[in-house]
């Protein structure tokens, strides 16, 4: 009875320590994703997005954090090696 015990309390901490180790594992938004208001306007008759700061991203090469969207730091600009 004592060895049920301690196994009950072996595989109980190993969930426990395996959930916490997942939790951690959290998946994180995919690099270089645009921004939605950026999908839309790109939906709508591939038109651009209006939006001042999503304009500004778009002259840097970037996508528009404000809006939601993110950029890799190891990727290169469009036309350069």
């Amino acid at each position: 009875m004592k060895t049920l015990r301690i196994l009950t309390v072996v595989a109980l901490g190993s969930l426990l320590s395996f959930g916490l180790f997942a939790a951690n594992d959290a998946p994180k938004a995919p690099a270089g994703k645009k921004a939605q208001c950026c999908v839309r306007a790109a939906a709508d008759n591939n038109k651009a997005c209006t939006h001042p700061c999503c304009v500004e991203a778009a002259k840097a090469n970037k996508n528009c954090e404000r809006c939601g969207g993110t950029n890799t730091a190891d990727a290169p600009a469009p036309g350069k090696s």
